[in-house]
């Protein structure tokens, strides 16, 4: 059946809605991927049908589009195309009525939105009922057959779907997308390609609107423009490093000044000062001639600008020289001044202090004859270079000798002037700084002049400029055209000698700023020499503190032997006491010494730790020393780069003296032709005879340019023999650099010797201290020994048992020991008090921070030692009161056994009288009633009895005297303990007493090193004053300078805005008269007047492009200068700001001087 519908693109075979059963085994429920544009879109079918033939065979069993798995979409990119693809994407995926990949149709049937006659209600089915549906058979009675598909076929094998985030056709999330998204996506992309088209379209239109003048005018301005950044750029960085490096000169300048200062204070004046003021004065005499022979310079060089420049600057560079030579002239009288001062003060010093003045004084000779001998190299070199300007002016050609005799009398003039300006400086010395001023404005004056006389000049030229060019146009009206290559000729004549003078002017300019560079390398030399006079003073410090220990190690020595004077003493006073007590005190007056011993030891070892200290700073010096030397060798180094660089120098002369040979010839060439031009003109007529007379005056200026270049030839030349002479000075600076190596390297084998001096002293008091160490050990076992006796003592300290009125005594004795404890105590208070404020008084200095450590070591050990008597005191409290106690508990005992043995003996004697009383009874009874036998056998048995009674009596008897003799030893026994405890006592009462005179002493010390201290507080604050006071005037002065530094900056502002305004002038001059001359050769090329095509097509030669170069090389130079200024200027700015900010924190919130 036909059916109306719309096709849909399959995405799975037929996209079957009915299935038969052999169908649903083969049936795969995944998606297709979408269609993605290939990469090759022109042969899409053709992959097609090579990757898959056709519908009906068995397909291979890869996806025909595998290899091209959603890939970048690549659309195309001009609208004819991108509706071809469009299309051919369309029919590909089914948009067409193409059935896909050349297979069949899809039936109507199988269509979605079909419905059958027998069942209109229901729903689509699926193919998940499709295996189920009631009406499968029906439905395949009335719809069109599918055709039976292989089990191979690409329902079989579905295809593989691309992973996620692949392709631009998924949406960037592994989504597939659908066939309205890939029309959404495609219509976006065709707008962007349209605008994308419409921006190609316009901007070519604007290109073909834009010409080639357009296109030269556009590159002309933006090279410019880089041009100009990048000259703004170098004079950027240039004024950078000028800044840097006027900081760094700056604070040497300071540092110098302040170091010469200091210098001067310590050295009187002599006649060799008065030489040095003379020669500087002689000096800035010989500026002042100098300056007299530039403003000379400077008025014969009126229509030069360039010369005119240079003598501006070498004007003012020799007037800051005058300048600065008249203030060292004037701090080298108040340096005198300062010196003689000092003299007569220091006239009455010891011998030792006018040895040392001596010796300084050599070395102040000594840089005086150098400061002379620099002078006279100076002079030396200025007249090397008078006698050069002679030389040169000897060797100009025959037909300048009019000039060398007028600069023969400008030379005589010169040295006139000289001398009487030697004699009116030597007279006027104090006004020469007015004077320097207003000559600077009078300066000023004639160059404002000057340069309003150029402009004059300069409007001049433009007028006869115009006047001329009216002439040419007249001469071009009428066919004049030799006249205008003559006149061109002549105009490119005088071109290129001014280029040249300029070259020339570049290459001075050049070799001036190697000079400076030279010189700048002769400060360094000085900073060099500088350095190696710190060195020696450094040297000469050193030296005296190591005689400060010296001294102070005496010192010590002589407090040892008098702490050995006292150990006598008291081992005398000890020799008094008893036998058992002179030896326990001889013990430990052996342990006090060997604790001094063991204190000396430490002060020993302190004072090795000193010299080890001191030992590793000489050895650190000599360290520095040689750091010194080397940096002198790469100074050297440097030198030596210097003088292949003006070896180099000299070359480039030589080259460019043979380059002004070569533009000497090329004038003289042009010379000929204008000789040439003159032969062919010929005619009468006005005009050509006013044109003669313009070629004769541009002979003439020709004629000015060539002796300009001569000039220039000659300076050439003396400078040449400059750089000869300041390279012989450089050798003799070298000479001195080795000289001076020498020197320190001798000075480096002194601090050798001293250093083995100093190991040597160091190995003996080791050996000292390995002695002290073996006393101390000795002395360590003597206290062992005193250990045992002190037991022995202990137990014979126990026996003093009935001592009621020792012990009294002693507890007197202990209130009396406690009051001096007190009473060292309050004493020990008030020296850790004075010993703080002697600390706080004298923390300046290092003399001081010693006594004080030996003070406080003397307090310690006073603090020790009554520590030990309090710890002593507290041990008898304990001993009193244990004996206290044994005493009453032996007593006690004794009391009992008295009373025990008395009544024993009481009982005995009861029982004696008893018996006798007995016996007497028995005795009556017996002779009464007993017979004499009886009676004696009795008699004799109560006779026993009493013996025996009696010998019993007699036992208690001697055993009660036992008793009492051993009674009476004990009270002996305590009597002599209480002897020994009094000694002990006086001994303790010496010990304190000797303590106390110690403190007072240690007091006493303290309040002589606290005024001594407080004197020195006030030396210093006088020297802080003196010193702030003198700050205050460097300041003003630097304050002075700086006011003159930025009048001469704003100067140089004007001059620079000056320049740049003629710049652009000029340019727009050179700009016109090129149009115009271009404008002019039209009219002449319509005129019918050919002119020479070989001239006009002429290349640019080799030296145009020098030409370019030196003229680049000049504009550096002058940005560089100008670089320097401005940095100057902001320097300056900076460290007045700087200053000002030190002098309120200096004065503590006063107002500071305003130094504007």
């Amino acid at each position: 059946m036909a059916h109306l519908n719309l096709e849909t693109p399959r995405t799975e075979v037929g996209d079957a809605t009915r299935m038969n059963n052999t169908m649903a085994d083969d049936v795969d429920f995944s998606m297709e991927p979408s269609f993605a544009a290939p990469a090759d879109r022109d042969n899409l079918f053709g992959q097609m049908r090579g990757a898959r033939p056709g519908a009906l065979r068995t397909p291979s069993a890869r996806n025909p589009l595998a290899t091209l798995r959603n890939p970048n979409a690549k659309t195309e990119f001009t609208p004819l195309l991108k509706s071809a693809a469009a299309n051919r994407i369309k029919q590909v995926n089914g948009l067409t009525s193409q059935p896909k990949f050349g297979g069949p149709v899809t039936p109507a049937a199988l269509k979605p939105g079909y419905k059958f006659d027998n069942s209109p209600a229901l729903p689509e089915a699926s193919t998940f009922d499709a295996m189920n549906s009631s009406s499968m058979s029906e439905s395949r009675l009335d719809g069109t057959p599918v055709p039976e598909m292989a089990s191979s076929s690409a329902m079989s094998t579905p295809m593989a779907l691309p992973r996620r985030g692949e392709g631009e056709l998924d949406g960037g999330n592994g989504n597939v997308l659908t066939l309205r998204e890939q029309e959404a996506r495609l219509e976006q992309i065709d707008k962007e390609n349209f605008g994308l088209k419409l921006k190609i379209h316009f901007l070519e239109e604007n290109l073909r609107r834009t010409g080639s003048e357009f296109n030269a005018n556009a590159l002309k301005e933006n090279t410019d423009l880089k041009v100009d950044k990048l000259h703004l750029m170098k004079d950027l960085q240039k004024q950078q490093k000028s800044l840097k490096h006027a900081e760094k000169e700056l604070e040497q300048y300071r540092t110098q000044l302040r170091e010469y200062a200091e210098k001067v204070k310590r050295r009187h004046a002599d006649e060799g000062m008065r030489e040095e003021m003379d020669e500087l004065r002689r000096i800035a005499d010989e500026r002042a001639a100098e300056l007299q022979e530039l403003q000379g310079k400077l008025e014969s060089a009126q229509r030069n600008e360039d010369e005119l420049e240079k003598l501006k600057t070498d004007l003012e560079d020799a007037e800051e020289e005058i300048r600065g030579k008249d203030r060292q002239l004037d701090q080298l009288e108040d340096e005198l001044e300062s010196a003689n001062e000092k003299l007569k003060s220091a006239e009455g010093s010891q011998d030792a202090e006018l040895e040392e003045k001596e010796r300084q004084l050599e070395e102040q000779a000594e840089r005086i004859s150098d400061l002379e001998e620099e002078l006279r190299s100076l002079t030396r070199s200025k007249d090397a270079e008078i006698d050069a300007l002679q030389e040169k002016l000897d060797s100009a050609s025959d037909g300048k000798e009019q000039e060398l005799r007028d600069l023969e009398q400008q030379l005589d003039e010169a040295e006139k002037q000289l001398v009487d300006v030697e004699e009116q400086k030597r007279s006027e010395l104090s006004d020469l700084e007015d004077h320097l001023r207003a000559l600077e404005r009078e300066k000023d004056m004639e160059i404002k002049s000057l340069q309003r006389q150029a402009q004059s000049i300069e409007s001049e030229k433009q007028a006869e400029l115009d006047a001329l060019t009216d002439r040419l146009r007249l001469a071009e009206s009428q066919g004049d055209n030799q006249v205008q290559l003559a006149q061109q000729a002549t105009k490119d004549a005088q071109q290129k000698v001014l280029d040249i003078t300029r070259e020339k002017g570049v290459e001075l300019e050049l070799l001036q700023s190697r000079l400076d560079t030279a010189e700048a390398k002769g400060d360094d030399l000085d900073d060099c020499r500088r350095q190696l006079r710190d060195a020696n003073d450094q040297l000469s410090r050193l030296k005296s503190e190591s005689s400060n220990f010296e001294s102070q190690i005496q010192q010590l020595r002589r407090t040892i032997s008098l702490k050995d004077r006292e150990l006598e003493i008291l081992d005398k006073t000890r020799q008094e006491r008893d036998d058992a007590v002179r030896e326990s005190q001889s013990l430990r007056s052996t342990m006090s010494s060997k604790d001094n011993q063991i204190e000396a030891l430490h002060r020993i070892t302190r004072e090795r730790d000193d010299l080890s200290r001191e030992i590793s700073n000489l050895r650190s010096t000599l360290s520095s020393r040689d750091r010194d030397i080397s940096s002198l060798q790469k100074k050297v180094e440097t030198q030596e780069a210097t003088l292949k660089e003006f070896q180099t120098l000299k070359a480039d002369l030589g080259d460019r003296i043979r380059e002004l040979e070569t533009a000497r010839q090329a004038i003289s060439e042009r010379d000929a032709e204008l000789e040439a031009l003159r032969s062919h003109v010929d005619e009468p007529d006005t005009q050509l005879d006013l044109m003669q007379d313009l070629v004769r005056k541009r002979d003439d200026e020709l004629e000015a340019l060539r002796e300009s270049a001569n000039d220039h030839k000659s300076e050439l030349e003396a400078l040449q023999r400059l750089a000869e002479e300041r390279l012989e000075a450089l050798e003799e600076l070298k000479d001195n650099m080795q000289s001076e190596k020498q020197d320190l390297e001798d000075e480096l084998e002194v601090l050798q010797e001293g250093l083995d001096e100093a190991s040597e002293e160091k190995k003996g008091l080791e050996e000292k201290i390995i002695i002290l160490e073996k006393e101390v050990q000795a002395s360590y076992n003597l206290q062992s020994q005193i250990e045992n006796v002190e037991k022995d003592l202990r137990t014979a300290e126990r026996e003093k048992s009935r001592l009621h009125s020792r012990i009294e005594a002693l507890e007197t004795d202990l209130n009396v020991a406690d009051k001096d404890r007190e009473d060292l105590r309050t004493r020990l208070k008030k020296l850790t008090k004075d010993l703080q404020n002697a600390r706080q008084s004298s923390s300046s200095t290092e003399a001081g921070a010693r006594e004080r450590k030996d003070l406080h070591d003397l307090l310690k050990k006073s603090k020790l030692e009554a520590e030990e008597l309090a710890i002593r005191v507290s041990q008898l409290e304990n001993e009193r009161n244990d004996l206290d106690r044994r005493l009453r508990s032996e007593i006690r005992d004794r009391e009992t056994k008295l009373r025990a043995a008395e009544a024993e003996v009481e009982h005995l004697q009861l029982q004696v009288s008893e018996k006798e009383g007995e016996i007497e009874e028995l005795s009556t009874r017996i002779g009464q009633r007993i017979s004499p036998g009886t009676h004696d056998r009795a008699e004799k048995r109560h006779a026993n009895e009493l013996r025996e009674l009696r010998e019993r009596l007699r036992n208690k008897t001697l055993d009660v005297e036992d008793l009492q003799l051993q009674l009476e030893d004990r009270d002996s026994r305590l009597r002599d303990l209480n002897a020994e405890a009094k000694s002990q006592i006086r001994e303790k009462e010496k010990q304190l007493r000797t303590l106390q005179l110690s403190s007072d002493s240690a007091q006493r010390a303290l309040q002589a090193r606290q005024n001594d201290d407080t004197a020195k507080v006030m030396d210093m604050k006088a020297q802080v004053m003196e010193k702030e006071k003198r700050h205050v005037k460097e300041i003003q002065g630097l304050a002075k300078q700086i006011q003159y530094l930025r009048a001469r900056c704003t100067r140089e502002e004007g001059f620079r805005e000056s320049l740049r305004y003629q710049k652009k002038f000029f340019l727009m001059m050179i700009e016109t008269h090129g149009q115009c001359n271009q404008e002019d050769l039209k009219l002449i090329e319509e005129m019918g007047i050919t002119p020479d095509v070989s001239y006009h097509a002429k290349k640019h030669s080799l030296k145009t492009v020098a030409l370019m170069v030196i003229a680049s090389l000049r504009m550096q130079c002058m940005s560089k200068e100008w670089a320097g200024n401005r940095k100057i200027h902001n320097e300056l700015v900076k460290k007045l700001e700087a200053m000002r900010r030190q002098s309120r924190r200096s004065t503590g919130g006063r107002t500071p001087l305003n130094y504007r």
